[in-house]
């Protein structure tokens, strides 16, 4: 039999052709395969890391929120903006006229979870003051009295007997003591002051003032 001239290197370059690019076809798959896995793995890995840490902020947000503690003048800011805002007050001399302690103890721990709000609050965002904090709760802080009238006396809400004074730009301050049944025993208007004094007797009823700052014990 007689062999066509160039019938066998065409069929074995066809076979060659074959092989080679069923080898291309085997790479490519597995690259893209091994591309897929790295991928795979990449997102398992980052769904199992642990989840970031709450920051101080986070936590007295968490915090307050559980609770029925509110701030005054908070308005849409967060609870630890708040706070850090009471810290910046409690470093203040007077605040509303009375000192920052006796501030926190008649307007702010009256309020329910008052005192476990701010004792978190004072502990992380301004830890200088926790003496402040301390004195409100334990009522151990010097007492002023701005306007009002007060019974006299040694209880909560009273106004014990003793020397005080009141001192700045006073403009028309009054005050007046009388006796349990209303008789004024001594009073005084002031026009224009510096510095008005007075002293509190044990056996007064009540003490008025009006318009003459606060009255701080005369040490």
């Amino acid at each position: 039999m007689r062999r066509l001239p160039g019938v066998g290197i065409v069929a074995a370059g066809a076979v060659a052709a074959m092989v080679v690019m069923s080898g291309c076809s085997d790479g490519g798959t597995s690259e893209a395969g091994k591309a897929g896995t790295a991928s795979a793995a990449g997102t398992a890995a980052a769904s199992s890391s642990p989840p970031a840490a709450a920051t101080p902020e986070e936590k007295f947000n968490e915090l307050v929120q559980g609770t029925s503690y509110y701030f005054e003048g908070q308005g849409t800011g967060s609870s630890a903006d708040a706070m850090k805002r009471y810290c910046d007050l409690l470093g203040e001399k007077e605040l509303d006229g009375v000192p920052p302690a006796q501030w926190l103890a008649e307007r702010e721990l009256t309020k329910q979870d008052g005192e476990t709000v701010l004792e978190e609050g004072v502990t992380e965002f301004c830890p200088a003051q926790a003496k402040t904090l301390k004195a409100a709760v334990e009522g151990t802080y010097e007492r002023w009295f701005a306007d009002g009238t007060y019974e006299v006396g040694s209880g909560a809400g009273q106004m014990p007997a003793g020397a005080y004074r009141t001192t700045g730009a006073l403009r028309e301050c009054y005050w007046e003591r009388t006796s349990r049944s209303g008789k004024v025993l001594d009073n005084a208007f002031a026009t224009s002051a510096q510095e008005v004094r007075v002293t509190v007797r044990s056996g007064d009823g009540q003490f008025t003032t009006r318009s003459c700052g606060s009255w701080q014990p005369v040490k």
